[in-house]
């Protein structure tokens, strides 16, 4: 069953300007570790945040009325399994009190956007 679905839509643009004027400081507020490492080396930099971005976005609104309040970006980060499909890594903090719910994401990109989905629901 079904508990909860987020989505976000972000201009890439919009995440390149942050990263032009922050630089690591924005990449560390937004990226978790594992993250970090997955954009270490890439080109498209602003493309791959935006994507995270838009992710983690999409979670929290969904996770909204599941948690009462906001997690920070850190505490939810977003992976891609061997095949190369995403899925959400939340902080112990968070996975604790989403119980036994499970989270798919989705996220799609183009030249000028990002956007995710984040669809909680019951364990079967």
């Amino acid at each position: 069953m079904v508990r909860a679905i987020g989505l976000d839509v972000i201009a890439t643009e919009r995440i390149a300007a942050s990263l032009a004027k922050y630089g690591e400081r924005f990449v560390n507020r937004i990226l978790g570790e594992q993250e970090r490492q997955l954009l270490s080396g890439r080109r498209d930099r602003a493309q791959f945040v935006a994507g995270r971005f838009a992710a983690k976005e999409a979670a929290i609104k969904a996770m909204a009325e599941l948690l009462g309040h906001r997690p920070p970006y850190t505490s939810i980060q977003v992976i891609n399994e061997p095949g190369g499909k995403p899925v959400y890594s939340f902080a112990p903090e968070v996975a604790d009190k989403l119980g036994g719910l499970d989270c798919l994401v989705s996220i799609s990109h183009d030249r000028t956007v990002a956007a995710a989905v984040a669809v909680f629901s019951e364990r079967s």
